[in-house]
Order: structure tokens, then sequence, then C-alpha cells
């Protein structure tokens, strides 16, 4: 189960227009956990609106994607955030939504999808912790323990000492170098190798992070 899932509700601000009303009217209701009296007043946004494009339409089918996920209903969820991420226009509304759309195929076991989401996030935002954290999770999950290290073998105090210094460079986003730390340590103590499914996933993310969108 992913340890950071949250989703993300869209607001609409001081918007004048029915749509945006209504989204207002609807988050009201979600905060109330009325998901599906939310989902009703999402759609009677929708059919306020005179056309699919802008914010307040991604922003009610981003909600309505929210809602209907509330309610179990993952696969219409999926159809309202599809929407909302093709009419999404600028970069905050679309890692916001891709984030949502990450989690909702990740709840699907659509493992694949899941993963191609949160490395668009991450290629938008690279220091977007949940989408980092997530995506990690799935590729540890995905490799299914093939290729790694016994789970018998204990880092030594040395290893350890190495682990905190690479944590403390994941959390300053200096992932290239946490990664050159451990691979040097692993050549002076193997047992540093109990950290290389690490090793790997930080490596990828920093790749991601040195992409530009």
């Amino acid at each position: 189960m992913l340890a950071r899932a949250a989703l993300i509700l869209l607001f609409f601000g001081l918007l004048g227009d029915s749509g945006a009303g209504q989204g207002r009217d609807g988050n009201a209701l979600f905060d109330r956990g009325r998901y599906v009296a939310a989902a009703e007043t999402y759609r009677a946004g929708l059919d306020a609106l005179d056309d699919t494009t802008g914010s307040v339409y991604t922003g009610l089918q981003n909600n309505l994607g929210l809602a209907l996920h509330r309610q179990e209903r993952l696969g219409a969820a999926r159809a309202a955030l599809r929407k909302a991420r093709r009419a999404a226009t600028t970069e905050a509304e679309r890692v916001r939504v891709l984030f949502n759309a990450a989690t909702v195929a990740a709840e699907m076991n659509d493992r694949t999808k899941a993963l191609d989401r949160y490395r668009t996030v991450l290629l938008l935002d690279p220091t977007h912790e949940a989408a980092r954290f997530n995506y990690e999770y799935l590729k540890r999950q995905a490799g299914g323990g093939a290729g790694s290290d016994p789970p018998t073998l204990e880092p030594s105090p040395f290893a350890q000492k190495l682990k905190e210094r690479a944590d403390a460079l994941v959390a300053r986003t200096q992932y290239t170098t946490a990664a050159a730390l451990l691979r040097d340590g692993m050549q002076k103590d193997s047992t540093v190798r109990a950290y290389r499914d690490f090793v790997t996933r930080i490596e990828e993310i920093a790749q991601i992070a040195r992409s530009d969108p």
C-alpha cells in the first residue's frame, strides 16, 4: 500500500462563473465526506460550462475523479482524471492531476501506468516528495527481490553510518552524490551492498532530476 497516497483537490479561488461556484460547493461537500453529493455538484458545474478547456474545467474533472475515488469507483475516477489531465493548462495543474492519476492507477494495480505518471510528475517537479516516495515504493515492488542481496546480509556499523550520510544527502536532493558515496563504500565494505536497491532507486531519481521537461 502506498504510504503517501493522499489525493489533491483543486480549488476555484474567487472566479465568478457558475462552474467555479459549483466547484466550491462541491469541495465543501467533499470536505464533509459527502462524496456522492460532491460528485453530483461537480457534474452540475461541468454542465454549466460552455467549453471543455481552462482551469475551472480541469478542477471540476479532477475533483470529480477524487469524489468517485472515495466511492471506490476507480474506473470512473480514472476517466475523469484523464479528462482533467488533457485539459490542464498550467504546470501546477498538470503536476496535481498527474499525481492523482498515478495514485489511482496504482490502486488499480496498473503499476506501469502509475510509474509513468509519477515519473512525469518528477520531470515537472523534481522536488515532489510524495511522488518520489511512491515512485520508489512501486519500483521496489516491481523488483520483487530478484537479484538483490540475501535478507540476512547485515550492514556493518561503517555501512550504517554511510547510509545515514547518504540519507542526509538525499534529503538535500543530492542524489548523485549519495549514490556515489554508497557505491564507493561497497568497494571498502561488502555489507554496504545491503543498500544496493536503495542506490539503484536514487540513481533513477537523479536521472529524472537531471532531465529538462
